[in-house]
């Protein structure tokens, strides 16, 4: 896995309602794109900052690992994504490589991307999402 760019740092929010006018405040003309993500049963908010993205994650009925993250320790950063040039690619290199991939194979992200997750246990401690361009 080669990671080629920064992509965006994940934040799991109650409702994005509430918490975008914050976001918002940060940079009041950056670009912000809501949409359903319906494989992963969440809804996201992603905020086009001059110098970097962040997205809020809101959990949709029936998601569990956003709603277990809130319960668990509350709004705040969930995550942090690298982007990689094949996101297919990259997970079965992963996979090879004896890491444990959320997904075994990537699933469709927001923003018309191809995802999946690497566990905190072989991050030390951090959710990474990887993620390409759907091709």
């Amino acid at each position: 896995m080669s990671p080629s760019s920064f992509s965006h740092v994940g934040i799991a929010v109650r409702n994005i309602e509430d918490a975008l006018p914050f976001y918002r405040h940060l940079e009041p003309e950056a670009r912000v794109e809501i949409e359903a993500v319906p494989d992963l049963k969440v809804r996201v908010a992603k905020i086009h900052l001059s110098n970097a993205c962040l997205e809020l994650i809101e959990p949709q009925a029936g998601e569990t690992a956003i709603t277990r993250f809130l319960e668990k320790r509350g709004e705040g950063i969930h995550h942090i994504c690298l982007g990689v040039p094949d996101v297919d690619a990259a997970t079965k290199d992963l996979l090879a490589r004896g890491y444990h991939p959320v997904f075994p194979q990537a699933m469709d992200g927001s923003g018309n991307t191809r995802v999946n997750f690497l566990s905190p246990k072989d991050t030390h401690g951090v959710l990474i999402e990887i993620n390409s361009p759907r091709p």
